[in-house]
């Protein structure tokens, strides 16, 4: 079980420790999940063009060409740039994962190091190990894929909300209710 302030003192040493590259991944994730949640926006404003160019059941595509082409390649430039950030917000986290997690151990077995010979005396074996292996795996997994996808689904649910609110904000109500 996880105590309450453990989430808060890993993030607070996680800043502590990489004080540059966590708010550089921290915007590789922001980017990428607002990136994701995007492209309703521009599916109204291609089939704004296409309303627009459609006379009599007759679609005039050398005319709406001029328009929809510019709109797909800010799309895919878009998408292009989300797919550098996510890959660059990935190897930050292998990176800041490998480096937190090994001081922590240090810091563990520092720790251990001070700990007085009846305490080996009155605890199991594998008691300790534990703390060496599942606990530290457990926070493994907790910084480099719980918080950032925590994160990233906060973000991706903020956009998508305010997505809702351009293109409808009675429908956007009639979801939230």
């Amino acid at each position: 079980k996880i105590d309450k302030g453990t989430l808060g003192r890993v993030v607070k040493l996680l800043f502590k420790s990489y004080p540059v590259l966590i708010p550089i991944t921290v915007f590789c994730i922001v980017f990428s999940a607002m990136v994701s949640s995007i492209p309703s926006l521009f599916i109204k404003n291609v089939l704004e063009v296409v309303d627009k160019y459609t006379e009599a059941g007759n679609f005039n595509w050398s005319e709406a060409s001029k328009e929809i082409i510019p709109i797909v390649a800010i799309l895919a430039g878009l998408y292009i740039l989300s797919l550098i950030f996510i890959t660059t917000y990935t190897q930050l986290m292998a990176y800041i994962t490998q480096g937190f997690l090994s001081k922590m151990r240090c810091k563990m077995f520092d720790g251990m190091q001070d700990l007085p010979i009846k305490y080996f005396d009155t605890h199991k074996h594998g008691d300790i190990m534990s703390y060496y292996t599942n606990d530290i795996d457990t926070i493994r997994q907790m910084v480099s894929q719980s918080i950032p996808q925590m994160f990233n689904s906060a973000i991706t649910v903020v956009t998508v909300f305010i997505n809702m609110c351009i293109l409808s904000i009675p429908l956007t109500c009639l979801s939230v209710f």
